[in-house]
């Protein structure tokens, strides 16, 4: 009789779970389909909110993550996923993937025990799967060809890198983590400022090279291609940021093999990244919806196709603060609340980050700003020893 009773319990509480699972929408990780239509994302044809953080390393010559030299990277992870990120930018250089160099500034007393001993590219495996964990999707973001060269790359190839060493590069991305579930997106090349726009010179046409390299992700997996905008094609009336100016787009969008990929990814940023005139004016903040608009604001009304901004933060003081707080109003108002925060790491000098110089204490600020953005980011949660998650 007791081992009937025991049976029974057994037996209601696997019922009272799966209810529960089912209630949550819990699906197969292969499943999982992100796609950019109806001028949002979706996730499996439901509209997914995403909040998104940049955390950078991997591109500089630390070919690390920052931060590991005082935080075990779980901790950081865990930082992310308690303030309610579902999505995280990883920036890496062209240099790292042909040379997979060993990490540097890595603390393994007491802490990334488990990293020791590997290469940059093994590390980012850990933490691409532990983000995974946290329920956190991740977009690689080929951020500069030399490692620490981002300033200087104002096309996707040099030199030194032709552009199939580029185009190398990303394969052996591909390659290496098509089958790692929580990896939804690339962004195909970080602002390059010296890129056009559809003058038919595929040397420097940028939307061809995201239509380029789009179709070689997309012919090996389902992720979302994120393609930035350049800086001055065709010209901004009122200068753009790098990466800002999408202007092309009104008559020359990116065209992808397979439909609802492409996310349109304009880099947005106050003055504490650079000075502007239109920061100067009698009538700033409420003279920047205008400029947004003219930039790359109008793809939300003339295209099925999502936007997300890809980079935008700052220091939230001053008339960076204001900026800041305008332009998540402007957000709003036009619903792309979907945004890659620029950045979790404090050692970003024109923008300081979410955390603080000890990598420990919380920026509240901003976060209450982000929370004010996109206050509520879809939940994906990962079933413990099984290969289903569900999505709330």
């Amino acid at each position: 009789m007791t081992l009937l009773k025991s049976l029974i319990s057994l037996s209601v509480i696997a019922i009272v779970a799966i209810n529960s699972i089912s209630d949550r929408n819990c699906q197969d990780k292969g499943s999982l389909s992100f796609t950019s239509e109806d001028g949002v994302l979706k996730l499996n044809g439901e509209r997914f909110n995403l909040k998104g953080l940049s955390w950078f390393g991997f591109e500089t010559t630390n070919y690390v993550v920052h931060g590991l030299w005082c935080q075990d990277y779980h901790t950081l992870i865990d930082f992310i996923a308690n303030n309610s990120f579902n999505a995280m930018r990883l920036p890496f250089s062209c240099e790292l993937v042909l040379n997979d160099y060993p990490p540097q500034t890595i603390d393994y007393n007491d802490m990334n025990e488990d990293l020791f001993n590997l290469t940059s590219l093994q590390v980012m495996d850990k933490i691409i799967s532990a983000a995974g964990d946290a329920g956190i999707m991740v977009m690689l973001d080929m951020h500069s060809l030399e490692a620490g060269g981002y300033m200087q790359d104002g096309l996707w190839y040099d030199d030194k890198y032709a552009p199939n060493t580029t185009q190398s590069c990303w394969n052996t991305m591909i390659n290496r983590y098509k089958d790692f579930w929580n990896i939804i997106a690339v962004d195909v090349f970080n602002e390059p400022f010296s890129g056009t726009w559809c003058t038919g010179d595929k040397s420097t046409d940028f939307n061809t090279w995201c239509e380029t390299i789009g179709n070689d992700v997309l012919s090996k997996t389902d992720w979302l291609i994120l393609c930035e905008g350049v800086a001055k094609s065709p010209p901004c009336a009122d200068p753009c940021f790098w990466g800002e100016d999408l202007q092309g787009v009104k008559t020359c969008p990116v065209i992808l093999n397979t439909p609802n990929k492409i996310v349109y990814s304009p880099h947005v940023y106050g003055s504490s990244v650079a000075s502007q005139p239109y920061f100067n004016v009698n009538n700033f903040p409420n003279n920047m919806p205008a400029i947004w608009n003219e930039h790359w604001g109008f793809i939300k009304n003339m295209s099925k196709s999502a936007l997300t901004v890809g980079e935008w933060g700052g220091q939230y003081s001053g008339n960076d603060g204001e900026w800041m707080d305008e332009f998540v109003t402007y957000l709003i108002e036009i619903d792309a609340p979907d945004t890659y925060f620029w950045c979790l790491n404090p050692d970003s000098g024109d923008t300081g980050g979410l955390l603080e110089n000890d990598w420990q204490t919380p920026v509240t600020p901003k976060l209450e700003l982000l929370d004010k953005l996109q206050p509520n980011p879809t939940k994906i949660t990962p079933q413990s020893d099984t290969n289903v998650v569900c999505i709330n």
